[in-house]
Formats: structure tokens, sequence, C-alpha cells
């Protein structure tokens, strides 16, 4: 077993104080498929198998936890309130752009990749993979969803005062839902405890993400992260 506990305390410009609100949403293409949802029944009906979903989430209007549009929508909503809002590609995924279409040799992708809608990654980019023909690949580097307006359904269910709460959630907005939270107010602390059989890049980024979120957004003066590994 492996363990480390690292406290962070470096001075953060703290942000001006924004609400927290807890909410489920729906998000849809135009022709009504689901392509994003906090709802996990929503989720398994959908047509898109690796769309997973884990309840409400914590959002902060201002952070870009969503689409500007949405923040505005719901930034002074009550609780019980749904929202419905059209958001159209500039505010989303952006409009399809031609050029982000490059033809390369078929030797820069995977033999098993080199079939059309399989997703690639090229020099650190995302792509899907359009056509194979005489040994070259057509790739797309636009994001799978560019050029699509899509349609939202938002309700807030809570407006979070408490600071253990708003912690909490903000680690899960973060993608740290595997972790346990706990804040301190005097002095004005909060403790990440992690645990796993191996550390994750991928994760460790989240964690930094989210140390500097939670002492900006909620003025703490320090956050103690403490992992374990069996």
């Amino acid at each position: 077993m492996t363990a480390s506990d690292t406290t962070v305390d470096v001075e953060v410009e703290p942000a001006p104080e924004r609400p927290f609100l807890r909410i489920g949403y729906v998000a849809r293409a135009g022709d009504g498929r689901v392509i994003d949802t906090t709802d996990p029944d929503v989720a398994a009906d959908s047509e898109l198998a690796d769309l997973e979903a884990s309840g409400p989430v914590v959002v902060v209007p201002g952070e870009g936890h969503l689409f500007d549009p949405l923040e505005e929508a719901i930034r002074d909503a009550d609780p019980g309130t749904t929202v419905e809002r059209t958001v159209e590609p500039a505010d989303a995924f952006g409009a399809v752009d031609p050029d982000a279409m490059a033809t390369i040799d078929e030797a820069a992708v995977a033999p098993e990749r080199r079939e059309p809608g399989e997703t690639i990654e090229l020099d650190g980019r995302r792509a899907a993979v359009e056509a194979v023909s005489d040994g070259e690949v057509t790739v797309d580097f636009n994001h799978p969803l560019a050029g699509l307006t899509l349609e939202y359904e938002v309700e807030v269910l809570e407006r979070l005062e408490d600071p253990q709460r708003r912690a909490a959630g903000l680690a899960a907005t973060h993608g740290l839902r595997d972790v346990s939270v706990e804040y301190e107010a005097d002095p004005e602390s909060v403790t990440v405890r992690c645990s796993g059989s191996e550390p994750s890049a991928d994760r460790d980024a989240r964690k930094r993400t989210y140390v500097r979120d939670v002492r900006r957004l909620l003025g703490v003066d320090s956050v103690r992260v403490v992992e374990t590994y069996e």
C-alpha cells in the first residue's frame, strides 16, 4: 500500500460570489436523438452506447460548466423551474469546418481502425474516419456534434448554500465521483480523500483543476489531498 498527503495553500484569486445550482438535464439534436443527459434511465434508452449518466450535477453559472445561453437562463432560476433552450452551433460545438478534413496514408491508422465511423487520435487530436480508399484514409477533425442545433431541457433542483455540499458537488462536476470531500469551517479548508489500485494521470489532472476551482469559488484557505493506493 502506498499513500500521499499533500496540502495546497498557494495564493489564489477568489472569484465573484456565484450561485451553486444542482440540476438535471436532457440535450437532444434537432431530430430528437438524445446526445447528453444526467438521467440514467434516459441514457440507457438512448441510441448512444457510450452515453453514461450518474444523476444530477452541480454547476456554477459563469464557470463554463454549461453553454452560455443555458447558464444565463438558469442563473436566477428558482428550484423546481424547468428551462427549455435552443442552443445554436455557434454557442455549442461550432459550425462544420471543411478545412478540418484531411487525407492521410493508411499506415498512420491502425488496421483495426480503418473503417468509416471509427474514432482515432492523431497528433493528440481526435478524428473520425470518413473513408478508406487506395491506401489512404480520409479523416474529419470536426467535433462529432459540430453543426448541430441542440435542444436542452434543464431542471433546477436546488440552490446549494451549504459549503460542504458545494465542495462535494463541485468534485463530482469535475469527474471526481469516487472521492470523499470534507469541509472545515475554522480555518476554512477542504480535505479530499482518494483511493484506488494505482495512480491515474486523468484523475490527477481532474484533481488539480478541482483544487484550483474549489479555492476560487469557496474561498477556502487550503485544500488537503490524501491519496491511498492498495
